[in-house]
């Protein structure tokens, strides 16, 4: 089997890189994370992109392209402590990416259209809305005004994107709906650890928390997407529409 297509190899070769990148952030070795951080998202994206391609749309596309600006977000703020102006482009790029995903699951639903799992869905996107929104009540204000605006629109970016993945209940494969899910839930986490930590106190498990929340929650939006584009029903589906 290609290597670039091997799950359990590329999940490995994704948790050493995961793990030399938490040792990295609590031991201040900032030269491992910079030589693993960056392998995480690309080891990703290769292992998906080799798996989903030859059955490839707008779908998976758009996953992809959550994975490229995840990267630059992650390289971005590897280098925070060097220039604070690092910390808004890495802010800017995965804001495009949490869109990115938001879009590809937003693409789903529609596809699909109504469900008998909508019910359910508006109950989940409902308490994710309204996580958001008193989160961001409690820290906006103590972000310095300058970057305000920018820290408002990614938290409804995010919260936007837990919205779509709770609304693909009844529209896809339920391990795929449930892995993603499970995905935007730790994404919401990491970055709600994240801003807690820079923002409101200090929290002392921070450098390996927000870092495992993160890993956890990029392997299964990944994860879980490629199920939905490699379900066999999928790609009949597929093939009906294009004949």
């Amino acid at each position: 089997m290609d290597p670039r297509k091997h799950t359990a190899l590329n999940l490995t070769l994704y948790a050493a890189a995961s793990l030399g990148t938490i040792v990295g952030e609590v031991t201040g070795a900032h030269g491992l994370v910079y030589v693993c951080k960056p392998f995480m998202m690309l080891i990703l994206s290769s292992w998906f992109y080799y798996n989903s391609r030859r059955v490839g749309d707008r779908f998976t596309l758009l996953v992809q392209a959550g994975l490229v600006f995840s990267l630059v977000g992650d390289i971005a703020l590897m280098f925070q402590h060097v220039d604070e102006f690092n910390f808004l482009v890495g802010l800017g790029a995965f804001l495009i990416a949490q869109l990115c995903y938001a879009i590809a699951f937003l693409h789903n639903i529609l596809e699909v259209g109504r469900s008998r799992g909508d019910l359910i869905s508006t109950c989940i996107a409902v308490l994710m809305v309204a996580y958001g929104y008193f989160f961001a009540a409690r820290l906006l204000p103590m972000v310095d005004e300058s970057i305000t605006i920018p820290v408002a629109i990614y938290a409804v970016a995010i919260c936007l994107m837990g919205a779509t993945a709770a609304f693909r209940l009844g529209r896809t494969y339920f391990r795929s709906f449930a892995m993603v899910l499970a995905g935007a839930v730790f994404f919401i986490l990491s970055d709600s650890l994240l801003a807690t930590n820079r923002f409101i106190f200090p929290l002392t498990h921070a450098p390996w928390s927000v870092m495992l929340t993160y890993a956890l929650a990029q392997v299964l939006i990944v994860w879980g997407a490629l199920l939905h584009v490699l379900d066999p029903d999928e790609i009949r589906r597929k093939a009906a529409l294009s004949t």
